[in-house]
């Protein structure tokens, strides 16, 4: 069911003329599911998706933690990578398996940071 969300979050971004620059960016202190951009902006991008609504909606689990580790981890991209983008911006795509068509939520700017 992850991959398949971020599957169609990928499909998303580009249907909407971003451009994708890596899917699932792995370190050993954890993943990136999207990496994207359009114009002068680099969004990293989290997928969370749910087959039920009874433990929360996919928007619920992008935790304080999770956004803690999701800056640490676009910091160490921004630094391997050697890039300096004009705008930084941290997006949430909640994708939602309980009815017959999956729902695809699209949430700009869910987490603030200086960059």
């Amino acid at each position: 069911m992850g991959s398949f969300a971020e599957e169609l979050a990928c499909r998303y971004f580009k249907l909407k003329g971003y451009k994708v620059l890596a899917q699932n960016w792995r370190t050993r202190y954890g993943e990136i599911d999207l990496i994207v951009k359009r114009k002068d902006t680099l969004v990293f991008v989290e997928v969370k998706a749910r087959q039920s609504l009874r433990k929360g909606t996919p928007e619920e689990a992008l935790t304080p933690s999770k956004q803690k580790k999701l800056l640490t981890l676009a910091k160490l991209y921004l630094q391997q990578e050697k890039i300096k983008p004009k705008k930084v911006r941290f997006d949430l795509v909640a994708v939602d398996f309980s009815e017959k068509k999956p729902q695809l939520r699209h949430y700009q700017g869910v987490i603030e940071d200086d960059y």
